[in-house]
């Protein structure tokens, strides 16, 4: 058996007396080392591994020396109302491990950080935002190839449903029909590409009931198959339920391995735009889990993993007969599935069509981000989470807190879209999100009053501090610290636009210069001498005892062996400092960087000095010792 930091499972195996073995997969996850399948294939792959045999239990305790990150570190520059980070494309916004899927009805993901069962996240939320604004920019800067390709990358639906439905000239938008009935395409032909797996679907009016029905194998070397629904209706249909929320249902039938409901509660306006393959692989993976919480859940696709792509084979359009009180026919203005450009290459542009699809889709993304924000902003300028968020048994934030790094990023995905379309509201909304920076973290302890997020940096009224969980005592996040001052800084930098507030944009200054100015007298307390901190939650008892009110103490044997229980070892360091672990150690870089380069270069030699030091710890340097 392996012990890491009191977590006990297989993968140490004693082989003679002086010689172990580790599996590397029980180890990576603490010692953070990551590689492909071809690279772990191909190369040998070492690590070097700390620690001690105890014989008598049959357990190797692993230390933490020698854990380094392997991966690239990328730096690119911040810019106040362009590449947020510099953050160009991203294949997959919606593939992090805590968006459950993204909403059919809203085009949001849906977080499951805080609620299994999946809640609108804002920092979330504004990620996504900020991700596709990105990604539209870069694909707008393209130009196709010359050279289209040979297989077809975008597929027309409503055009192959036109014989059947009553629709415009050139190509315009295609009505139902007053009675119950259904149209149907089946993707067949050897010009097809097998990677057509994002969808738009537009629509007006379709009466309840109303299912567009995507057909697909799960990869081309299997013989399982799967449906998609989009459905107008709060009912799963035919088959067996597997898990059900207030988005979507999972379970099977006698025909498909994999049925995937999607609800619809209002289909007066129809806007679909989802990646098809990652619906899959969320709904294997929101299976995976039930079966793992749930001794006694059962289900085909247990144990399964989506590696290849799922493959269309065709697409079906259900309707009912029309009510007389309707707002009129049902109406398709638009049905296409197409091919993602997932890599970032121009390269992967097929034609000027498929490469116009591709920045509509993320146009549209970014679009139902912005618009969330909006539609959910509170009265008092906060977006909230409803969810609560527990660090102890008596330390944790009642449904409806809000969040420094969610107003921050928030801030900066809504002054970008401002200036994409010119809209004013969407730079009053961001406006009216600086409210939270002025209003204490102690005013957030109920939902039904004003949110604030101001925090004072270990009691000192001078070292004013943004925080991204506002729990008492406080825990001083530093990257969501950091994102909040980085929406500041964006909003201080609109007073070009037309319409800007100069008053917002005065107020947006002074909270930046505020929280760069106690950020440049704490940093320090952030340097690990290994790592940096995550936050600094330990400095306070209540935090520190967050496991349970009391833990036992560390027992040993005479000749110095640890006879501690794992339990006990694994409550005594997680009350402890909380490190950033490689991830966020590079998210940390990446801010001093831009800290440094954009936003607050009055500081740079100080940023410069904990950017070299922490850049040195990623590669396996330490700090000095006595």
């Amino acid at each position: 058996m392996c012990s890491i930091n009191g977590y006990v499972g297989p993968g140490c195996y004693q082989l003679k007396n002086s010689t172990l073995a580790v599996d590397f997969r029980h180890i990576k996850y603490w010692h953070e080392n990551y590689c492909s399948k071809m690279w772990c294939i191909n190369f040998v792959y070492t690590t070097q591994v700390n620690g001690y045999l105890n014989a008598t239990e049959g357990v190797f305790y692993v230390s933490n020396e020698g854990g380094q990150s392997t991966l690239p570190l990328v730096l690119r520059s911040h810019e106040p109302l362009g590449y947020y980070l510099g953050q160009r494309f991203s294949s997959y916004p919606e593939s992090k491990q805590h968006i459950l899927l993204v909403d059919a009805e809203h085009n949001i993901p849906i977080s499951r950080q805080w609620d299994p069962k999946g809640c609108p996240y804002p920092i979330q939320i504004a990620q996504f935002g900020l991700a596709y604004y990105g990604r539209y920019r870069t694909l707008q800067s393209w130009k196709p190839s010359p050279h289209a390709f040979s297989h077809q990358v975008v597929v027309d639906f409503k055009s192959r449903f036109a014989k059947h439905m009553s629709c415009s000239k050139n190509n315009g938008p295609c009505s139902f029909g007053e009675r119950m009935g259904s149209v149907s395409h089946k993707l067949t032909g050897a010009n097809l590409s097998p990677k057509l797996t994002a969808l738009i679907a537009r629509g007006v009016n379709w009466p309840r009931e109303t299912r567009l029905i995507i057909n697909a194998s799960l990869g081309p070397s299997t013989r399982r198959r799967a449906q998609i629904h989009f459905a107008c209706s709060d009912t799963f249909g035919k088959g067996s339920i597997a898990i059900k929320n207030n988005y979507w249902a999972l379970g099977y039938s006698q025909s498909v391995d994999l049925k995937v409901v999607f609800f619809l509660k209002n289909c007066q306006r129809v806007l679909l735009l989802q990646n098809l393959n990652m619906v899959l692989k969320k709904a294997v993976e929101s299976i995976s889990r039930e079966a793992k919480a749930n001794l006694a859940f059962s289900s085909p696709l247990l144990d399964s993993n989506i590696d290849e792509l799922m493959v269309v084979d065709g697409v079906e359009l259900k309707y009912p007969q029309q009510s007389r009180d309707s707002d009129g026919p049902g109406v398709v203005q638009e049905l296409l599935l197409f091919v993602p450009i997932d890599n970032g290459k121009v390269e992967e542009v097929g034609s000027a069509r498929h490469l116009l699809v591709n920045i509509e889709f993320a146009r549209q993304r970014l679009m139902a981000a912005a618009e969330w924000l909006m539609e959910n902003q509170a009265q008092d300028g906060s977006w909230r989470v409803p969810a609560k968020h527990a660090f102890t048994r008596d330390v944790y934030l009642k449904p409806g807190w809000c969040s420094a790094m969610g107003q921050g990023q928030g801030i900066s995905l809504l002054v970008r879209v401002s200036q994409l379309t010119g809209e004013k509201d969407l730079l009053t909304a961001a406006y009216r999100a600086l409210a939270p920076f002025s209003r204490s973290v102690h005013l957030s302890r109920s939902p039904d009053e004003a949110c604030g997020v101001r925090a004072n940096f270990l009691g000192q009224s001078t070292l004013p501090w943004y925080e991204e969980y506002p729990a008492v005592p406080s825990v001083f996040v530093l990257n969501g610290f950091i994102f909040s001052l980085i929406g500041l800084y964006d909003l201080s930098k609109v007073a070009s636009v037309n319409g800007s507030n100069d008053a917002a944009i005065t107020k947006a200054s002074q909270l930046l210069e505020e929280g760069i100015g106690t950020l440049a007298r704490v940093l320090p307390l952030y340097d690990s001498g290994t790592g940096s901190f995550y936050d600094l939650r330990h400095l306070s008892l209540a935090h520190a005892f967050r496991l349970s009110p009391h833990i036992e103490r560390l027992t040993w044997s005479e000749q110095g062996v640890m006879k501690t229980p794992s339990e006990t070892l694994k409550a005594i360091l997680k009350a402890g400092p909380n490190r950033a672990r490689w991830q966020y150690h590079r998210v940390h870089l990446l801010q001093l960087y831009n800290l440094a380069a954009t936003i607050a270069p009055q500081h740079a030699d100080l940023w410069h000095i904990y950017f070299d030091r922490w850049l040195a710890y990623l590669w396996g340097f330490r700090s000095g010792h006595n």
